[in-house]
This record gives C-alpha cells, sequence and structure tokens, in this order.
C-alpha cells in the first residue's frame, strides 16, 4: 500500500503501526497496574514500615528517691535547677547540616556576651547534638542564676529557639555530713539505655556509697515519649505513652545527730569512727576523714577538681571505716583473750609482766617500761600488757587465735550494704606458704597476739567484733538500710562461753573505770572498752595508728564505738576522747572529767 502524495520509499505498513501503538497500551496497562498495587494493595505494610521508622523514643527519668536519717532528717534530695536550651528545630537554616549548625552556634555566642557567661559546649558537640539528638534541647548552660533567668524571661520573644528548661538536680542539704556513706550520683549512662531509647535526658547514677548500692531503688522507673520525626529528623510530633514513676525514699538506721558529732570530734584528722548497735547491727555513725563536699559532684565535677582529689595524698574519696585496713594493736587483744579461755587457759593465772618479753628470740617492750608484776587476764586487759599476751599466744597458738578471730569476723568482710569493702587479712600458717614461701614462725604468733604483724583489720571489723562481745556472742551483719526489720540479720551465734565472754568484759570495763581506757569515762554509766596503738611506717617517718573501742551500758549495751586516727600518740589519750563524745552524745550523758597521768594512758 502507498500513500498518496509520497514517494514509494516512504510507504508504511498499517499493521505495524497498530503494533507499536499496541505494545505502548500494554506497557501503559501494567505500569498502571503496578502503581495500584503498591499504592492500594500494599499501603498497608509500607504504612507500617514507614510508622516504625518515623517514631523516636525519648527516656523521661523519674525523680530520684531522697535518703533520710532514722529521725527523718534529709540527707539526699531533689531540687529545681535552671538550664539555658536551644531547640536546635526551630533555627533549621536551608542547605547542608552546616549551616544549622554555625547558626546555633553563632547563637550561642551571642547569648554567652549577652548574659556574661563562658560557653559550655564547644563546636564540636554543638555539630555532634544536631546530627544524633536534633529533637531533643541542646542544653548550652546548666543550673544558671536568678539573673539571668530574669534576663532570658525578659527578652523570650526575641530569642526564637531558646527557653528555659527545668530540671531536677540532687542535692545534699546537710553539705560534707557522712558523705562517704551517701556517696555521689553522676549522669553517666546505665548499659542497656543504649538499646531501649533513641535519645536520654540527663538521669543521675549512683557512683559510690549507698547512692550507687540502692541506684535501682533510688532511680525509680524512667517513663518514654515518642517523638514522629521526618527523614531529616525533625519533629512532627510529640506523644507521651508512659508516664514517670519516682523513686522510693531510702531511710537509714543513721543517726544524723550522732554522725556530726562523730565527725566534729575526728575534728579533721585523718580516721575513722564507727557506731553500731550491737543489738541488731544498725550503723548509727560512721564517719571518714578527710571527706568531700558531694554537691560538687552536681552536675559533673570539673577536670581540674577531679585530679586534686585523685592526687591528694589523704585520698578524702576513701571511706576509712570500711576500705582502709590497719593493723589494730592492742583492740585486739579482747578476741585473743577469748581464744585462751576456749582452749583452758585460767584466766586467773598469774604472770609475772617484768617489761620486756624475750622468748624465741623475740625481744618485745611492754609500755611499762619496768613492767607491771603480775598480773591475771583481767588486769592484762586493763593495762594492755603485750608480754602477758605473747606468753598467751604462745601458749595457745596461731590456729587458736585465728580460729576465735574467724567467728569475730576477722579476715572477710562484715556484709554491710555499702560498696566496696575491704576483707582485712587474718593470717595463718597456710596462707604464709603460699604467700611467701616460708613457714610459719613463733614470732609471727606473738606479734599477731598483741595485733600486729600481718594481721590488718576495718575500723568496721573491730567494732562488729565487739559488737558480738557486747551481746553475749550474737554476730549481727552490720545495715544501714533495715527495711522496717527491727531484729535485724543475725549472721551466727558464737559458740563461746559465755564465762570467757564474761571474764573479757570484766577486763574491758577494768581497763576504762582504772585502766588505758580511763578517757572513754561517761558519768554515771558502765563502761566497757580497749585501747591499742600500732606502729607502722608512712613517707620515711615513724608513725602510730591509735585506735579505741568501747561499748555501753556494760549492763544492757546499746552501742559500741571503734575509733582510729591514722596519727596519734597512744589510743587511750588521742582516739579515747573520740568515742567517749559519741558514747557521751548517744547515752544523753556527760564525758567524765578525768586527768589520769601519761603512763597509765599507754597501751
Amino acid at each position: 500500500m502507498q500513500v498518496e502524495g509520497q514517494p514509494a520509499g516512504a510507504t508504511v505498513r498499517a499493521w505495524k503501526l497498530w503494533l507499536l501503538l499496541g505494545l505502548f497500551a500494554v506497557g501503559l496497562c501494567l505500569i498502571v497496574w503496578r502503581l495500584w498495587h503498591v499504592q492500594v494493595l500494599d499501603s498497608p505494610r509500607y504504612g507500617a514500615a514507614q510508622s516504625l521508622q518515623s517514631f523516636r523514643r525519648v527516656q523521661i527519668p523519674g525523680l530520684r528517691g531522697r535518703i533520710l536519717d532514722r529521725e527523718g532528717t534529709v540527707l539526699a534530695d531533689n531540687r529545681p535547677a535552671y538550664a539555658v536550651a536551644i531547640y536546635c528545630e526551630e533555627l533549621r537554616q536551608p542547605g547542608a547540616w552546616g549551616n544549622t549548625i554555625l547558626a546555633i552556634d553563632s547563637l550561642i555566642d551571642q547569648l554567652a556576651a549577652r548574659l556574661g557567661l563562658p560557653r559550655q559546649v564547644s563546636h564540636d558537640e554543638v555539630a555532634r547534638h544536631v546530627r544524633r539528638a536534633l529533637p531533643m534541647p541542646l542544653l548550652a548552660w546548666e543550673d544558671v542564676d536568678y539573673r539571668t533567668l530574669a534576663y532570658l524571661s525578659e527578652w523570650a520573644g526575641a530569642l526564637p529557639g531558646v527557653a528555659i528548661l527545668p530540671l531536677p538536680r540532687r542535692v545534699y542539704p546537710q553539705g560534707r555530713l557522712a558523705a562517704h556513706l551517701l556517696g555521689y550520683v553522676s549522669a553517666a549512662a546505665a548499659p542497656d539505655e543504649g538499646r531501649r531509647w533513641h535519645y536520654r535526658r540527663p538521669d543521675p547514677h549512683g557512683r559510690a556509697g549507698l547512692e550507687r548500692q540502692y541506684d535501682r531503688l533510688l532511680a525509680g522507673e524512667s517513663g518514654e515519649e515518642l517523638l514522629r520525626v521526618d527523614s531529616r529528623g525533625y519533629t512532627h510530633e510529640r506523644l507521651v505513652s508512659a508516664q514517670a514513676r519516682a523513686g522510693s525514699d531510702l531511710t537509714l538506721t543513721l543517726d544524723a545527730a550522732l554522725q556530726r558529732e562523730a565527725e566534729a570530734a575526728l575534728g579533721g584528722r585523718a580516721g575513722a569512727v564507727v557506731a553500731l548497735d550491737p543489738r541488731n547491727g544498725d550503723v548509727l555513725a560512721m564517719a571518714s576523714a578527710p571527706t568531700f563536699d558531694p554537691n560538687a559532684f552536681i552536675p559533673a565535677i570539673p577536670a581540674a577538681a577531679w585530679e586534686a582529689i585523685l592526687a591528694d595524698p589523704d585520698s578524702p574519696l576513701l571511706n576509712r571505716a570500711i576500705q582502709a585496713q590497719y593493723a589494730p594493736g592492742s583492740v585486739f587483744k579482747p578476741f585473743v583473750a577469748v581464744a585462751a579461755q576456749e582452749r583452758g587457759f585460767d584466766p586467773d593465772t598469774l604472770y609475772l609482766c617484768t617489761g620486756r618479753y624475750s622468748e624465741h628470740r623475740q625481744r618485745l617492750r611492754c609500755a611499762a617500761r619496768y613492767g607491771h608484776g603480775e598480773l591475771d587476764l583481767r588486769q592484762a586487759l586493763m593495762r594492755s600488757c603485750n608480754p602477758y599476751f605473747c606468753h598467751v599466744g604462745d601458749v595457745i597458738g596461731m590456729e587458736a587465735i585465728a580460729a576465735t578471730a574467724e567467728q569475730a569476723g576477722f579476715g572477710s568482710q562484715t556484709g554491710i550494704d555499702l560498696p566496696g569493702e575491704a576483707d582485712g587479712l587474718l593470717p595463718t600458717p597456710e596462707w604464709k606458704r603460699r604467700r611467701f614461701g616460708r613457714d610459719w614462725a613463733l614470732t609471727d604468733t606473738v606479734q599477731c597476739s598483741i595485733g600486729q604483724g600481718f594481721l590488718t583489720a576495718t575500723p568496721l571489723q573491730v567494732a562488729h567484733g565487739v559488737a558480738a562481745l557486747a551481746a553475749g556472742g550474737a554476730l549481727y551483719r552490720p545495715r544501714l538500710v533495715s527495711f522496717g526489720q527491727a531484729g535485724g540479720d543475725l549472721q551466727r551465734r558464737l559458740p563461746w562461753a559465755p564465762e570467757a565472754v564474761a571474764t573479757v568484759v570484766e577486763g574491758m570495763e577494768m581497763a576504762v573505770r582504772a585502766g588505758t581506757g580511763q578517757t572513754m569515762q561517761v558519768e554515771g554509766v558502765r563502761v566497757a572498752g580497749k585501747t591499742g596503738t600500732a606502729e607502722y611506717i608512712a613517707r620515711g617517718a615513724r608513725r602510730k595508728h591509735v585506735w579505741s573501742v568501747a561499748f555501753a551500758p556494760v549492763e544492757a549495751p546499746t552501742i559500741v564505738v571503734c575509733a582510729m586516727l591514722d596519727d596519734g600518740v597512744g589510743g587511750g589519750r588521742d582516739a579515747g576522747p573520740v568515742v567517749q563524745r559519741v558514747l557521751a552524745k548517744h547515752l544523753r550523758a556527760r564525758p567524765s572529767l578525768v586527768n589520769p597521768d601519761a603512763e597509765s594512758l599507754q597501751d
């Protein structure tokens, strides 16, 4: 077929045109069918996937619970603090992310100049926030003063994207009081938070002390906010899916007034004081010096201040009551006395003290230069006679001493509800062979029998053991939180003969009445106690750890107090008055005004 008016070479076959049109029609139908399939049939599936991708979960921290003493005095609380927040979405600039970052950075510089505040966030932190947490407010300044708040309130309309954001802040209203017990918090993330939430707000976690021990109880339960964001991260809708729940309050066994007295009695000297109720293990006071202010860690301690604390040779973060281990000196002698009687040693047997012990090539001097003369067990405790207890140790052996001391809790943690408790060291012949590859010597036994040598203990361990003597052999786990259980957590009843315990208590009461512990006397109250001194070398100088421990009233004890000072002259002279002050405060009595001669206090 040829079309009229066209040359013969331009002939077009009609069936080819129709074929081409048909192919176009089929293709168009396929496209229309596919679009209908995607937009209609598959719409629910794609819609669900889009919803999952566009929602972001944001953690809402629960308000942290308070910490109170046994009388309701608030030791840790929350206060309202205010931050200058920048909502980066409202400062969005066209083009690349860098434009928005520069705009926010410029705004922070302007605010810093107007408010007279140094910048707290760097350019890199701004960029990181914009790219990773755009829907969340950027906290440019935290915990600002009222002058800054007033300025921002007045100029709020002229500062788009800038707002005042209230935030709860941990506060310790008593300052340094019981700092080692309370610990402190920081905003470090918990290990599972990265998996549960896309974004998180500042959420304090316990880093030390009770704040760490009971972190889950105090922290409460976090809530959740859902944000619908677009592909560039900008928020279009906010939904609260779960309200945050406040943490539980924590009521301690601690007596804040007694704690304050214990810290005042230390007077800033390096050392520790522990006060326990022997009837149930309640911790009534636990002081450690030097100390620190936990408020300095809120919201975060400056790097320079943190480095200064770590470099301090006096270790202010160290809780000496449970973490420092010292040779207990003569405060260990009551347990040697129990061990001796449990092995058949007659407490009425007299021993002649000549002022020195020189058996088994061991030369040890007594505190009394010319000796105490003849003494029985009670008098030896009263005078803290070293030769007497060296003799006792030689007679009964280290295995007997170690067995009794282990029953009293030496050489292992007491189980107090605080992190970081030390074990102390209760040496045995097996331990020495493992540690040094040498056999145990009699000189080792002699040293341990007077609380020195390899033996070490924490002030809490000494108080814990003496509490068992005061309670007639009942050993309770020390506790700071009772959870309403008045009876305490009885760890074990020690298999000590009541007569042996009574003899030791009698000797300890004699020590306070007329011996080395006279500085622990309290008017109108029967007090039983023991003093101790242990020499050590520190920074090239010879020094002494000085101890005193006592309980009262003897007939029905309600308190045990142990004091240890890192450096002193003698236990009775230096640590005794510390114990006396705490006893008197608890018993609502007056300290006795005694002026014993220096020789009678030597231990």
